[in-house]
């Protein structure tokens, strides 16, 4: 499996049709109507692999996910599918909001130099080039969830493992 993550901000009506279709098609639905209208806008923002060690750094080293900063700038929220393959959480409005005013008073770049070499020892990609990769796919964070705020969207993360 890919193992791709990738965010993308959701309207309220686009969130309300996702939450209607059956959770054990709720992925595939994502794929085939949310991914492919959104991939490459600014409602939509690649993370490649390196969600993985954002969520490690954001999180001190060590992995979280509940529904509240930092930990639900990546992966954490509400969980809209969780399975052993796909997993789509949701971050609401009001998260959004608080997510935005976290990253201007907290510098994602620094965090993730503080934290990288913290990521618990199982973590397949904690050399040189790890910390580089998830560095540069930390860059379009902030100028998505400040489009996703000034659209009122809420925001889904998506992977499949």
């Amino acid at each position: 499996m890919s193992r791709l993550g990738m965010l993308y901000a959701l309207t309220d009506a686009e969130v309300e049709k996702l939450r209607s279709v059956p959770m054990e098609e709720r992925y595939d639905y994502m794929l085939n109507e949310i991914e492919e209208n959104l991939f490459g806008s600014p409602r939509a923002c690649e993370l490649d692999k390196a969600w993985e060690g954002l969520q490690f750094c954001l999180c001190g080293g060590k992995w979280s996910e509940t529904n509240s900063i930092p930990d639900n700038i990546i992966f954490g929220g509400e969980f809209l599918v969780d399975t052993e393959e796909e997993v789509i959480t949701l971050k609401n409005g009001d998260n959004v909001k608080e997510i935005v005013e976290y990253i201007h008073q907290n510098d994602l770049q620094d965090i993730i130099n503080q934290n990288f070499w913290k990521i618990e020892d199982d973590f397949a990609y904690k050399d040189n080039d790890g910390l580089d990769h998830t560095l540069g796919w930390s860059e379009d964070i902030l100028p998505f969830y400040e489009n996703a705020l000034k659209e009122n969207c809420q925001v889904i993360f998506t992977v499949d493992f």
